[in-house]
């Protein structure tokens, strides 16, 4: 087991080394209510898609640790009684690492249209 001990302190170390990322939103309806349950879905080329639901605020946040997503990435939005919405991450990153292309945090503001 001691063996092991200086291995798992590195990989610990290496992982605490690691920057973190987010993408946040909140999703309302055109009278500005928050859209519970509601599904986004970040897409990114080359990536596989993360998913999270808003909660009882209509609140949403996805992330992760590493470079953080491309600007070319979109939240994709999806909620019954509503038509689907597509928002790029370029027009929305707070945090751009310059000359990257890569967003450290987004907030998204998405008002979604009933069908």
């Amino acid at each position: 087991m001691r063996r092991f001990l200086p291995i798992l302190a590195s990989a610990a170390a290496i992982a605490a080394c690691d920057p973190a990322w987010s993408v946040q939103g909140h999703v309302t309806s055109p009278a500005g209510v928050a859209v519970r349950g509601a599904t986004a879905v970040l897409r990114c080329p080359g990536a596989a898609d993360r998913a999270a639901r808003t909660d009882l605020e209509g609140v949403f946040e996805i992330g992760g640790t590493g470079a953080g997503p491309s600007l070319q990435c979109a939240v994709r939005l999806a909620a019954p009684g509503f038509a689907p919405a597509s928002l790029p991450l370029d027009g929305s990153c707070d945090d751009a690492v310059e000359g990257s292309g890569r967003c450290v945090v987004a907030v998204l503001e998405a008002r979604l249209e009933p069908r």
